[in-house]
């Protein structure tokens, strides 16, 4: 299925007229990211494979059909990609998800997020270059954490860290992927507000 996506991400982006560097600008992602994505080397996620249908206007069935399918009868059509409007808050408190309302400062939609998800902005490096100083983390509370996984968490003072959950035996540490960044044993001191599920970054066209 690879090598076909990679081959109709590039058919269906000349067909849009559209360079790759072009077409990498309006995905916010960088060039050679799009040219391994083409060249089958690596595949998106989700969301940015919604991203690519809406931008080239094509089908993301089509995109991710095997030879078989293609020849059943997928297309490249334009389609309306179902989206979802998330709220953004400025602030998450220790008692989230209670009384977020006056929290919310904005609203982002976004293709295939689940329900009840919340977006926050990134503030500081500690996870550069994955994701930066003005990002946006689209999390979901009550999640099941697993080890690896990007989750956003308050200390004691209330503040909002986004780190990466590592289990070690029985203990858990908190890890950026700045490396200038100290790791930090996690304790009662800590709270996870939620596992974040994507990143998502606006661009400048």
């Amino acid at each position: 299925m690879v090598k076909y996506l990679g081959k109709r991400i590039k058919i269906a982006r000349i067909k849009a007229g559209l360079s790759q560097g072009e077409l990498a600008r309006k995905l916010g992602i960088a060039y050679p990211t799009l040219s391994k994505y083409e060249q089958g080397h690596r595949t998106p996620d989700s969301v940015l494979l919604g991203q690519i249908a809406k931008i080239l206007e094509c089908d993301p069935g089509w995109l991710l059909a095997v030879e078989g399918e293609r020849k059943a009868g997928y297309s490249p059509v334009t389609v309306t990609l179902p989206v979802v409007r998330i709220p953004v808050l400025n602030k998450v408190s220790s008692d989230f998800p209670e009384h977020v309302s006056d929290k919310i400062v904005e609203y982002i939609s976004l293709p295939d997020v689940p329900k009840g998800a919340y977006a926050f902005i990134v503030r500081g490096d500690s996870m550069s270059p994955m994701v930066r100083d003005g990002d946006y983390v689209v999390f979901i509370a009550h999640a099941d954490i697993n080890n690896g996984d990007m989750v956003l968490v308050n200390n004691e003072w209330g503040e909002s860290l986004l780190k990466r959950y590592h289990k070690k035996g029985q203990e858990v540490f908190l890890v950026s992927e700045n490396p200038e960044y100290a790791t930090i044993k996690f304790n009662r001191r800590y709270k996870i507000i939620g596992k974040v599920i994507v990143a998502w970054r606006k661009i400048g066209i």
